[in-house]
């Protein structure tokens, strides 16, 4: 690996990665690695709001070379490195000696959708950690494009908030909810052939399981997603949609849901 490249910029804009990309292709350093985690880089940033691409600094992964921008005085650290799945984009956020409920701020998840409508990532990050605080400890919040760790002094030990998939229908399930989840999960690149399969059964059948205070829970391939009307923490019944190994969907009611869960 050689040595690192730094631009010095006032915002992880577009303005500053086009203008970076282009030098690095006139110095022969964009290898193939390096432009496609600087394209992911650009396609995440540019859709976050201007308070998180400004005070940040992004690093970004070659095969031979470092990229690094820094904007001011750096709060939110940004990697892009080439994972299992292609690209991905990590955030990190250094917060002193003690983790607070009042450092998971608001901010720091401006321009995500947390996939638990009814209890969300930043919710559940503040409950993860102790009001008094808590020192030596990393905190992980995976919530599918948001890779993000808020890191004390000298961590020993990890704490992570990985949201189940709930999505809140409101009183009854509809075909236009439907469309718009199937629609948001495709989006996101959260939709396997199986799950697939359970949404096009759900849309052709949809009227019947219009029942008010109910849960569908849709499972494929590991992938389960909830979807509720009524109360989260009571359902007068529950539907089971699965996809077996040939795509081929088996579906299950069940009555009285708060003496059985599928958990």
């Amino acid at each position: 690996m050689s040595e690192m490249k730094v631009f010095n910029t006032p915002c992880l804009d577009l303005e500053c990665f086009l203008s970076a990309k282009a030098k690095l292709r006139q110095e022969g350093l964009l290898d193939a690695v390096l432009k496609a985690n600087l394209e992911h880089a650009i396609q995440a940033l540019e859709g976050m709001p201007a308070a998180k691409r400004s005070n940040a600094a992004l690093l970004v992964e070659g095969e031979r070379q470092l990229v690094k921008f820094t904007s001011g005085s750096p709060v939110i650290h940004y990697t892009v490195t080439q994972g299992a799945a292609g690209p991905q984009l990590q955030q990190k956020i250094h917060v002193g000696a003690r983790l607070t409920p009042s450092s998971v701020a608001p901010a720091h998840f401006a321009g995500h959708r947390c996939r638990d409508e009814f209890e969300p990532c930043l919710e559940q990050a503040r409950k993860a950690v102790a009001e008094e605080g808590v020192a030596n400890v990393e905190l992980r919040v995976m919530c599918d494009e948001l890779q993000l760790t808020y890191v004390t002094h000298q961590p020993s030990a990890t704490v992570t908030v990985t949201p189940r998939c709930r999505v809140n229908l409101g009183r009854t399930l509809s075909l236009q909810k439907v469309l718009e989840v199937k629609n948001w999960m495709e989006q996101r690149g959260m939709m396997g052939k199986g799950l697939l399969a359970c949404f096009q059964h759900l849309l052709v059948s949809h009227s019947q399981y219009q029942v008010e205070n109910a849960k569908l829970v849709l499972q494929s391939e590991g992938q389960i997603i909830e979807l509720i009307s009524g109360r989260p923490d009571y359902h007068n019944v529950q539907f089971y949609i699965f996809a077996d190994a040939n795509n081929e969907i088996q579906s299950q009611r069940v009555q009285d849901i708060d003496l059985w869960d599928y958990d």
